[in-house]
């Protein structure tokens, strides 16, 4: 019993720790280009948005209602990392207080867990993806389709989250073709859990459908144009995988690789069993395009949970003891990056603006302010734009082609309303007089400096909105809204608005 409420207190310690050193970083960070982006998810509620399924722009338009404070906004990201490291805990000790107290401080303390504070899509991912492992978990106990359908409803949530969410559903298809052997209620199971999933998915389908399927041309097409088979990508792939399962983990996995081959067919390998599926899935995804770290987010808990099946408490607390140090070293680099002044960072020439530009937004806006006129703000980035409109709490527009990446503001931004109106123009980089001059009547150069990094601004006056239609937002939908002619079309927005009949009166 002694020994049981030491473990239980050591757990109680970590947990309670890692979960401090969440809030505090939370309310540290500064904000990112991509943590203001989402928010306009949030201020501007809708059932889908360019990039992705709209999960995350509701939890933010629910949390918005009560402040847009950046700590408060974040607040998902740090609970939902603690709250699972807390499952994990209570779903093994079940079988065993100590070997639950490693598995979950493992998780507590991974630094991508630790440090993963940032708003992001992933969160709602991993929240949902984690609770539909449960429930597909619970299905394989007792083969009740409550269970399996229960598990299908959250996946569906997941997808409302993010399409990573497909690749759980595949994976939890492949376990019961490749591994589950019961007959035939667990094959009617993955029928329910498909089912359920429906209703999100149609969500999802309904919008694209009316908005130029934004996300599929995004996702599957627009973002992957230059990609293609590389053995680079491959090494991005398992360094990534290397660093986020940490190499005492991998080794003692592959010294126990019999172990999981005899756990796989057992209901406890479930999770194991998930997670190296999820990993040879995402393998394939990863040979054709750079992996991110936050791909494996919703499988990563499964790691862990299945770290108990395949190795001993001795083995767990060794990774453990690796962990602590491996974590701290993290945490330390962070926060000294953080305590330094912004003027450190100077030798980075190319960031620097842009680091200057998210730590002190409020100077640079208020330097835009004194200039003499009425102007709408823009930039030519959709990170730089968000960030302005979310510290300076105003709408700031992109302005120009931009990239496949963040076009919200297209949805957002009617250039029509703007005919004739004066646009302040704010770049990284010098403007190019030729291509600027062409959309405005007059067009005059200014330049600022704020901290020693230097930006160039752009007073448009008069804008003239049909040569911006005519040379900009054609070369726009030309390259990123081709549709392709198989997918039926609701409703295009960019095609609508400013190139048919109504907007041209020619309909090109």
């Amino acid at each position: 019993m002694a020994a049981a409420n030491k473990i239980n207190n050591t757990f109680a310690v970590i947990l309670s720790t890692t979960l401090a050193l969440k809030l505090i970083l939370s309310a540290w960070f500064p904000v990112t280009g991509d943590e203001a982006y989402f928010t306009l998810w949030g201020q501007y509620p809708d059932y889908g948005f360019y990039d992705h399924p709209p999960m995350l722009g509701w939890w933010l338009t629910a949390q918005l209602w009560v402040s847009d404070a950046l700590w408060w906004l974040r607040l998902p990201s740090v609970l939902v990392t603690t709250a699972i490291g807390w499952m994990i805990y209570q779903l093994l000790r079940e079988r065993d207080d100590r070997v639950a107290a490693w598995a979950a401080s493992l998780y507590l303390l991974a630094p991508i867990n630790l440090l993963g504070v940032v708003i992001a899509n992933d969160v709602p991912l991993l929240f949902w993806g984690f609770l539909a492992v449960l429930a597909f978990y619970r299905a394989q106990v007792h083969d009740h389709p409550g269970w399996y359908l229960l598990s299908g409803a959250l996946l569906g949530l997941a997808f409302l989250s993010k399409f990573f969410a497909g690749v759980l559903g595949i994976a939890f298809a492949l376990y019961v073709i490749l591994f589950v052997r019961r007959g035939l209620k667990p094959w009617i199971g993955i029928g329910l859990v498909m089912l359920a999933a429906l209703p999100g998915v149609a969500v999802n389908l309904l919008w694209n459908y009316n908005h130029c399927w934004n996300n599929y041309l995004f996702n599957l097409f627009n973002r992957t144009r230059e990609s293609g088979l590389s053995l680079t990508n491959t090494g991005i792939y398992l360094l990534v995988l290397a660093y986020a399962v940490t190499p005492p983990v991998i080794y003692y996995l592959y010294q126990a690789r019999s172990s999981i081959v005899a756990t796989i067919r057992d209901r406890h390998g479930l999770f194991i069993t998930l997670w190296l599926i999820g990993i040879v899935l995402f393998s394939v995804v990863a040979a054709r395009q750079p992996f991110g770290l936050h791909w494996l987010l919703v499988f990563y808990p499964l790691l862990f949970l299945g770290l108990p099946s395949v190795l001993s408490e001795q083995v767990l607390s060794t990774c453990f003891r690796f962990m602590v140090p491996f974590a701290a070293i993290h945490v330390l680099v962070v926060v000294a990056l953080l305590m330094m002044p912004v003027s450190a960072f100077r030798v980075f020439a190319g960031p620097y603006p842009f680091i200057v530009f998210g730590t002190h937004t409020q100077e640079i806006l208020a330097a835009l302010d004194r200039v003499d006129g009425d102007y709408v703000y823009a930039t030519d980035n959709y990170t730089v734009s968000a960030t302005a409109a979310y510290r300076g709490k105003r709408r700031v527009i992109v302005f120009g082609g931009g990239s496949q990446h963040g076009r919200q503001d297209d949805l957002l931004t009617d250039f029509r309303e703007l005919d004739g109106r004066n646009i302040l123009v704010l770049r990284f980089s010098p403007h190019a007089g030729q291509d600027i001059e062409t959309y405005f009547d007059r067009v005059s150069f200014r330049e600022i400096e704020i901290q020693g990094a230097r930006y160039y601004l752009a007073l448009g006056q008069g804008f003239r909105y049909p040569a911006y239609r005519d040379q900009v937002l054609r070369r726009v939908r030309d390259t990123f809204y081709r549709i392709p002619r198989f997918l039926p079309v609701g409703g295009c927005y960019m095609q609508e608005r400013y190139f048919s009949e109504a907007s041209t009166g020619t309909g090109n």
